[in-house]
């Protein structure tokens, strides 16, 4: 058999992720197996092995397809050291929120992070990744948060670590409601007023 080129595995590489990325939506992760995966891509489960390391490696693979590094958003985000951080924070949470209505695979992947991923350990084969990536969030926001402290544009009663943890816990309600029922949470037409019912009360 040839060798295939760096193109045509990179092609399978991606075609196995958008196998694993519609089994998973329809499946639930923990209901998937590697096989199915191979099955649904026309290809054998080593060709998965080949790519990946195994379920959880795949899983991985598929997120940080829609994944975009927190500091260098922040960064381009801030163009001027001196910008109000609270403002950087409000822009952050509009893009976010506009990937997850105008990106289909954004909504996809998140949609299976969120709805189709069971909490266990044993059952979710990425939730040490998921961790982390919290944490992440939560360090990211209250940086901004105690800059704008210093700033004078944070309301001085709410302590940078309390407005960080609100934050987070208002954008997973959001994304979570919305992803849920759409109807009921109107990012489309409200994302700007959902995000002022936050960021009007931290502002100083």
């Amino acid at each position: 058999m040839a060798k295939k080129t760096k193109a045509e595995s990179e092609a399978t590489r991606e075609l196995l992720l958008d196998a694993a990325e519609d089994a998973f939506l329809e499946n639930g992760v923990a209901r998937t197996s590697l096989d199915a995966i191979a099955r649904r891509a026309g290809h054998t489960r080593g060709a998965i092995y080949w790519h990946f390391d195994d379920k959880s490696a795949l899983f991985q693979a598929m997120l940080d397809r829609v994944r975009l590094p927190l500091a260098d958003l922040v960064e381009e985000f801030a163009h001027d050291s001196g910008e109000d951080p609270v403002e950087v924070l409000r822009r952050l949470c509009a893009f976010g929120l506009q990937r997850l209505t105008d990106d289909p695979r954004h909504h996809r992947v998140y949609t299976i992070l969120l709805l189709r991923c069971e909490l266990v350990g044993d059952m979710n084969p990425s939730v040490e990744s998921q961790e982390q990536l919290v944490m992440e969030v939560l360090e990211l926001f209250e940086k901004q948060f105690t800059r704008a402290r210093e700033f004078g544009h944070l309301n001085p009663a709410i302590p940078p670590a309390v407005a960080a943890s609100a934050l987070h816990a208002y954008m997973s309600g959001l994304v979570t409601q919305y992803l849920r029922d759409p109807a009921h949470c109107d990012l489309e037409n409200h994302r700007d007023a959902l995000l002022a019912a936050f960021f009007d009360w931290v502002v100083r």
